[in-house]
């Protein structure tokens, strides 16, 4: 019985695509090249004032333009999203007729045009009716949409192509921005956390740093990371476009996070509350009564210890980068730099040298393997306090500018099995494997002997 039901609507819907064929394919003359496309609308470019988007779901939206923004005003005051409504006067001012089915049709109600499915109202500049696009059901194949000009009875088909730019709700128009700050002028950040430290941070120049717990490098590039994410974080819904009189509702009366972005005198915060669902956690601008959805990994992305933001390299400088390079171990310094070599041209590459304790060539393979390794060392971690003694390895590196080197110093101190490196001016220490202590050892032994 069940196979016997669907046998029939099988056939009735070959049926129904076999007469679209029939009816209307089959009246064009394919013989004949394509017939040249019409303008639906014959409009200027950038002349579209207003908007009134009726969207398939029931949405009911007004736009309109101000300067050179577009501003939602019903069902809520709100910014407009400028792509979204700028992609649906461009498609109105640039729309083409597929083709004419019929001049003067005697009814449109199966062509899901009585009423329209959806519909696009708008008015230019120094009009004041607004026309409109009424749109209706797809063709059998899928690829064209039915459609009329309210108050012409000529009924055409347009590229269904164009539905996801036309069908739009009132949340797809809003701008779904959901913190608004300058990212390249951001020069201070504060994470505040309900159930961990606070952690602070300020922009020296162009390198980051925290202040708060430590006063420590920060890496630069974790830290950018956290201002993109934020700077990119969209809506995903609003749950309310005023919900400040219950925030505990939304887990907003103590949020689990707050991220405020400074820019000079500036401020800007988003707050993070409870789980909406599986995916999403409420937030909201703290400038703003809505309250909205957001991604719930971003929590996550944002929820950061010091630790996670600290420059885990130990020097700035690197191999290609280097000029100078001096390390000291067992009271014996022997200290390196970039030089021409004796009687070179003044555009012959530099080489490096020994300078001390006494001046001599040295192979520059081992010495750039030397030199990869000390600008490669990174922190595993970090501790609140440096080894008291231990066996140490004083490494200063030089880079930058030769006549205005950027000079970098590091004491590498091993107790056991454990190394910290201390940084002059930074509390406690990085832990560092002591694998690279070893090799970096053994490194500057067979540079002592290869030459």
């Amino acid at each position: 019985m069940r196979g016997g039901r669907s046998l029939l609507v099988l056939l009735v819907l070959a049926l129904g695509l076999g007469a679209y064929i029939y009816f209307v394919e089959s009246k064009r003359d394919l013989t004949e090249p394509d017939a040249k496309k019409e303008k639906v609308f014959a409009l200027e470019p950038g002349k579209i004032e207003a908007l009134e988007v009726r969207a398939a779901a029931g949405d009911v939206t007004t736009i309109k333009k101000d300067g050179a923004n577009w501003q939602i005003t019903a069902p809520v005051a709100a910014a407009a999203d400028a792509a979204a409504v700028n992609g649906i006067a461009s498609t109105i001012e640039t729309l083409e007729s597929e083709r004419v089915l019929e001049e003067n049709p005697a009814s449109v109600k199966d062509f899901g045009l009585e009423p329209a499915r959806y519909s696009i109202g708008f008015k230019v500049a120094g009009e004041t009716a607004m026309r409109r696009l009424k749109l209706g059901s797809k063709t059998p194949t899928g690829s064209e949409v039915y459609a009329q000009v309210e108050g012409q009875p000529k009924l055409f088909l347009i590229s269904s192509f164009l539905e996801d730019s036309l069908n739009r709700t009132a949340f797809d128009l809003r701008d779904k921005t959901t913190l608004k700050f300058d990212r390249e002028a951001v020069d201070s950040i504060t994470l505040a956390y309900a159930s961990a430290p606070q952690v602070s941070l300020a922009k020296k120049g162009t390198d980051w740093q925290l202040t708060t717990p430590v006063t420590v490098r920060a890496d630069s590039v974790s830290v950018d990371g956290i201002v993109g994410r934020v700077f990119q974080l969209l809506m995903k819904s609003v749950a309310a476009e005023d919900g400040t009189a219950d925030l505990k509702k939304y887990g907003l009366d103590k949020p689990k996070l707050v991220a405020t972005f400074g820019a000079g005198s500036t401020r800007a915060a988003l707050a993070i509350g409870g789980a909406a669902d599986d995916a999403s956690v409420y937030a909201r601008d703290l400038s703003r009564p809505i309250v909205f959805t957001v991604e719930k990994a971003v929590l996550d992305d944002l929820s950061k210890k010091a630790d996670d933001l600290r420059m885990k390299d130990l020097f700035v400088a690197r191999s290609f980068t280097a000029n100078g390079l001096e390390i000291t171990h067992l009271n014996e310094t022997r200290a390196f730099a970039k030089q021409k070599a004796a009687g070179a041209e003044a555009s012959s590459p530099e080489v490096w040298k020994q300078t001390k304790p006494a001046a001599k060539d040295v192979a520059e393979t081992a010495m750039i393997d030397l030199l990869n390794t000390v600008t490669t060392l990174r922190a595993d971690s970090f501790v609140d306090k440096a080894l008291a003694s231990g066996e140490d390895i004083v490494v200063v590196t030089r880079s930058g500018d030769a006549a205005a080197p950027v000079e970098e110093r590091v004491t590498l101190r091993k107790a056991g099995t454990v190394v910290h490196a201390i940084r002059p001016g930074e509390p406690g220490a990085a832990v560092v494997p002591v694998a690279e202590f070893d090799k970096l050892l053994t490194q500057l032994k067979a540079l002592n002997e290869s030459k």
